[in-house]
């Protein structure tokens, strides 16, 4: 496995970010714009679970990208 510095890097970031997101998904719903949107358009409990699906989605490409198992839209190779 040689995946590039760069795209290890963004990724784990990427599945860092998320994954506190995910931690913080109650945060998130009730203090932010976003949040109360989400509450807005599904309601309370559909919103939240599409704001933990969206984190979940987002720690998965985060790790599929660090592992090199997708690779990013503009990348040298």
């Amino acid at each position: 496995m040689n995946t590039p510095r760069d795209q290890l890097l963004m990724g784990c970031f990427l599945a860092g970010v998320c994954l506190l997101g995910l931690v913080k998904s109650r945060w998130f719903f009730v203090e932010t714009k976003k949040g109360r949107r989400l509450e807005k358009w599904f309601g309370e409990r559909a919103g939240l679970a599409v704001l933990r699906g969206l984190f979940a989605l987002g720690i998965l490409l985060g790790v599929a990208l660090a592992l090199d198992w997708i690779r990013p839209l503009f990348s040298e190779s």
